[in-house]
């Protein structure tokens, strides 16, 4: 092992490590919370991507909802994939999951996910959409971004 005089030097090092990857690998969902918010996303995007923006809008969270009115919701998507045109490809970068809500949204537990997207006049979009834990234990969607 370790001579006596390192032994502190191994400790200290072990806990300077815990100290720093500890509060990402905390932050990480059970697999559940995973497939639960995944499973909202991808029945949303099957509505806005057969064109059902009102659809969408009703399985939105209330936070959404009171952000933004059905008209504007259904005029922004359809302003948006207009320009885009149909989609070809979409592939998930990656997510986040977090508890922090920030300035001005609800406080909760929020799941963002990033998505490379190829769209039919638009190639390498990314979409965002964010799924909140509403009070209900149920994942709706409280955010969705393309760029």
């Amino acid at each position: 092992m370790f001579p006596s005089k390192y032994r502190i030097h191994a400790f200290l090092a072990v806990i300077a490590l815990i100290i720093i990857f500890y509060p990402s690998f905390s932050r990480k969902p059970d697999q559940q919370r995973v497939d639960l918010s995944s499973i909202a996303a991808t029945d949303f995007f099957e509505l806005i991507d057969a064109g059902q923006y009102e659809q969408s809008w009703d399985t939105c969270s209330a936070y959404l909802k009171s952000e933004v009115p059905q008209p504007e919701w259904v005029q922004r998507l359809s302003a948006v994939r207009n320009v885009s045109g149909k989609l070809l490809e979409r592939k998930q970068k990656d997510y986040i999951y977090t508890k922090d809500a920030g300035a001005n949204i609800p406080d909760g537990e929020y799941m963002v996910y990033h998505f490379d997207s190829q769209f039919q006049n638009k190639d390498h979009l990314t979409e965002t959409i964010t799924i909140m834990l509403e009070q209900d234990n149920i994942w709706r969607v409280a955010g969705y971004f393309i760029e």
